[in-house]
């Protein structure tokens, strides 16, 4: 028989035990009977904790936890919470088909296959820049180069440079197991367009792998959200990465533009909504039921190309407002029908009037 006293003990005080860190608001707006989804280390868990802290007596149960008597657990659950006057139970990764207790509940997983009825679908990315801004509680411009190396989960903020690279590496090696080379030679094609079929060919050239492999792979990271598939005009899709600095967690070499691109599609998708993102002629296109706009990711332009470019790329797109956003302050303005922004200007003052 299980030691009840034990288990008691265990519900009464996991949720003390699992919000003793810093815990701040997200963006989300987060009520029960949610399943809150999304990749490693986006901030799932913590966000739960949060919200929890409104309610008077919360349950916390990481069903990870291999010291859990899990079976006797969720036998015991039904009534201690009845008993304890619990008014809410956050669920992290629950065995599948596991029996809820009528009470209001907050679930956890990596992805939704497994959603009860009755619940809301919430994916969780990573930190936006404002969210990283107000994290940080610093000025922005001193952040924004680290915000570009470091990405943007919140999970890895108290680390030092150095410490969340090896953190990463060992965090997506034990994600992955045997499917890491795989992960990591999917890396250098961030922001490209193509078919699975072409990035197949392509990846078959250092690894040993199926086509049916590269196929449910793809599919797993894209159930999470960890990679974002964004429709193109060409059929092909572009890829993009949940956290756009994952290349430089595994190579020193790997160029800025593709990089910034990721930034400015991870920004768009979570203000507009990932289903609103399209890819066309090089910008990225947001397509809403009352709106429209463009926007072109030029991390380091010169006033010559953009002379030269524009004009080209004008006639190819729809005429919707057009935002080219750079890296930095631009030292010369422009003639032509767009608005020229660094990221910082665009993140923090003009996407919120969007």
């Amino acid at each position: 028989m299980q030691n009840l006293p034990l288990l008691a003990n265990i519900l009464e005080t996991s949720f003390t035990q699992a919000s003793q860190r810093q815990l701040k608001p997200r963006d989300y707006d987060i009520k029960p009977s949610t399943l809150l989804y999304g990749g490693a280390k986006v901030g799932k868990s913590a966000l739960a904790l949060f919200v929890a802290k409104n309610y008077k007596k919360p349950i916390y149960v990481d069903a990870t936890d291999w010291r859990l008597p899990l079976d006797a657990l969720f036998k015991f659950l039904p009534s201690f919470a009845q008993d304890y006057g619990a008014d809410l139970l956050i669920l992290k990764h629950p065995p599948k088909d596991s029996p809820l207790p009528t009470l209001p509940t907050l679930l956890i997983q990596r992805d939704t296959s497994n959603t009860p009825e009755g619940f809301k679908q919430q994916a969780i990315s990573p930190l936006s820049f404002s969210e990283f801004v107000h994290f940080c509680n610093k000025d922005p411009a001193t952040l924004l180069a680290r915000f570009l190396k470091e990405g943007n989960l919140p999970e890895m903020l108290a680390l030092s440079s150095h410490e969340k690279m090896l953190k990463k590496q060992a965090l997506f090696t034990l994600e992955f197991g045997a499917q890491t080379p795989l992960f990591k030679a999917i890396l250098p094609f961030q922001a490209k367009s193509l078919s699975t079929n072409h990035l197949y060919t392509q990846l078959k050239k250092q690894l040993k792998i199926s086509k049916d492999t590269l196929y449910r792979f793809l599919a797993s990271l894209q159930a999470n959200q960890m990679l974002l598939s964004i429709p193109t005009e060409k059929g092909y899709p572009k890829l993009y990465f949940y956290d756009f600095s994952l290349p430089y967690t595994f190579s020193y070499s790997h160029p800025l533009p593709p990089v910034f691109e990721n930034m400015i599609a991870l920004e768009l998708a979570r203000f507009f909504g990932l289903s609103t993102l399209t890819s066309l002629s090089s910008v990225l296109r947001i397509q809403t039921n009352q709106r429209a706009y463009c926007f072109l990711p030029l991390a380091f332009p010169t006033q010559e190309q953009l002379e030269y470019s524009l004009p080209l790329l004008l006639k190819k797109i729809p005429a919707d407002p057009l935002f080219c956003i750079s890296l930095n302050p631009l030292p010369f303005s422009c003639k032509l029908p767009c608005t020229l922004c660094d990221f910082l200007t665009f993140c923090l003052k003009i996407l919120p009037t969007l």
